[in-house]
């Protein structure tokens, strides 16, 4: 067997399995160990944290069922749903049982270690999908008095027999009235009295998370739902989960309780001169772009040139093209490296206005000048920058990889997480990575699964290798910081553009998309790069 090579993805895949952040400790001290012969009940005695007031208000508007939207990530929607909680203990005088949904593994383990340390349920437990129906059966999971899992798993178990009944009363003018007699005359009770359903903007139609909520309105559990987005306004998706929740209550950052315990956002917008033959490149792409673009449109019509259609090879490719067009400045010109589009033939035919080199080889001599003058970038505020916490967002798992390695053999593994999705990492490395920034670490990068509704720690900092593409995930990332903490005055982002490329205006764009959708302002204000890298210290270049 070879050895791993010092600092590769691997080395950092083994040390997150062997570490004290591994998935495997984490299940195994966070499902039951043995069969819970009897249902068990929750009953929270006393908070391990105090609410702000805003927060406080949040919950006193919580009745019935709700739905709470519109509360961005870093506000606390956690805390206000284990408040939630300690107070249906009160107010019944007993213990419940409890359902917690969450959308993923990662956000699954940390909601149960929330339920333990804060709010002293030792016997929460994280019931996954990787552990074995079988397994899950001899356990009798379900009669855990605090089960955290994702919805796909609970429905499986608990829900999956019953989706003749459940599919009829969805077509139903009144699905919860149809399915509570469907349900009563198969003889099924819920198992749990309270639902909590965290990250809920996707539970409508034929999913598994609707399909619980509707079983458990019709058995009478009482139900919070909790979303970060106000997407939820939608009129079809509104529709849909009014059958459920008698109250929809929506929140804006900007609402003066809210804002006076966040921090001023600023946005310090960093213009990084391209490399020449970098820069070269891309304008030779965007000419190959706008070659397939008029072959889609002739071929199937003008919508197909926008690339957005996936079922034809040309438009594939199209899509393919664009993509590698905007890596290569908004990921850096390492991102694109393993590209297969680099085959194709117009990209290997040399060209005058490259001195007749090919796109591809002009590429080639691009990266040996400057490798990534992003990643580079990013380094050098990390260096000059005063932090306890800082994220680093990228779109692409590669540069997230090279950066995540860069950062290992400078600082060490223990202190750079790195989290990525789309097949890069397992989904216990994924929560593994989260966990060891919480513990210990004090630099993450990751991809946009760190924008997905992840209850990361709050940071001092946070870098922006590429703009957001969208408002949703603007005001995800923006999230990331905006928790209150002592002497924290302002919310810094470094948002890291491309000089004459389309990077700047599509920053601007969604900026002004997110105030329109949010009502979210931040400050935008143009900076240089802290100083140079000493010169004892390696560069990217000499590091890859």
């Amino acid at each position: 067997m070879h050895a791993v090579p010092k600092g590769s993805w691997k080395e950092y895949l083994e040390f997150l399995d062997k570490s004290p952040y591994s998935l495997q400790m984490l299940t195994s001290n966070l499902a039951p160990d043995s069969m819970l012969q009897n249902p068990q009940s929750a009953k929270v005695e006393n908070l391990g944290y105090t609410l702000f007031p805003f927060q406080q208000k949040i919950l006193e508007k919580i009745g019935g069922d709700t739905l709470v939207i519109g509360l961005p990530t870093g506000l606390g929607k956690t805390y206000i749903a284990g408040a939630f909680i300690a107070r249906e203990s009160v107010l019944r005088g007993c213990a419940c049982r409890v359902l917690f949904l969450t959308p993923s593994v990662p956000l699954g383990i940390q909601q149960t270690l929330f339920a333990r340390k804060m709010l002293g349920l030792s016997e929460a437990y994280f019931i996954s999908g990787n552990l074995h129906p079988e397994k899950r059966k001899a356990l009798r999971v379900w009669n855990a008095g605090f089960a955290v899992t994702t919805p796909q798993t609970f429905y499986n178990d608990v829900l999956a027999q019953f989706s003749t009944e459940i599919g009829a009363a969805k077509r139903h003018d009144d699905p919860v009235e149809d399915l509570a007699r469907r349900l009563k005359a198969k003889g099924f009770k819920f198992p749990y009295d309270l639902v909590v359903a965290d990250e809920c903007h996707g539970y409508i139609g034929e999913t598994d998370g609707y399909s619980i909520l509707l079983a458990a309105k019709a058995a009478g559990a009482k139900i919070l739902a909790l979303s970060a987005t106000p997407q939820l306004h939608a009129p079809q998706r509104l529709k849909e989960l009014k059958k459920i929740f008698e109250k929809v209550e929506s929140f804006s950052m900007e609402e003066p309780e809210i804002k006076a315990h966040m921090p001023e956002r600023v946005i310090g917008m960093i213009a990084l001169d391209p490399p020449p033959k970098l820069l070269s490149v891309y304008y030779q792409l965007s000419n190959v772009v706008k070659t397939y673009e008029a072959k889609a449109k002739g071929r199937y019509g003008p919508q197909h040139a926008r690339g957005f259609c996936n079922r034809h090879p040309l438009c594939i490719l199209l899509i393919s093209l664009r993509m590698m067009r905007s890596r290569l400045v908004e990921d850096g010109a390492s991102s694109v490296l393993r590209y297969g589009s680099w085959k194709l033939s117009e990209l290997n035919r040399p060209l005058k206005e490259l001195d007749g080199k090919t796109i591809h080889e002009f590429y080639r001599e691009a990266t040996k000048i400057s490798f990534n003058h992003k990643l580079t970038a990013a380094l050098k505020i990390l260096e000059g920058e005063r932090f306890k916490k800082a994220i680093v967002f990228v779109e692409s798992v590669e540069a997230a990889k090279q950066l995540g390695g860069v950062l290992h053999g400078k600082r060490g593994m223990d202190d750079v997480a790195v989290l990525v999705g789309k097949g890069g990492m397992a989904m216990e490395q994924q929560a593994s990575a989260l966990l060891q920034f919480r513990e210990k670490a004090s630099i993450l990068v990751c991809t946009s699964i760190g924008e997905e509704g992840l209850d990361i720690p709050s940071a001092d900092i946070e870098i922006w290798i590429d703009p957001p593409s969208n408002p949703k995930k603007w005001i995800q990332r923006f999230g990331r910081i905006l928790r209150q903490s002592e002497g924290k005055k302002v919310a810094k982002t470094y948002a890291l553009i491309t000089r004459k490329t389309h990077e700047q205006n599509k920053l601007l764009r969604v900026k002004s998309k997110v105030e329109k959708v949010y009502g979210f302002t931040q400050q935008l204000a143009e900076e240089k790069l802290p100083e140079a890298i000493p010169k004892n210290q390696k560069t990217l270049t000499q590091f890859l």
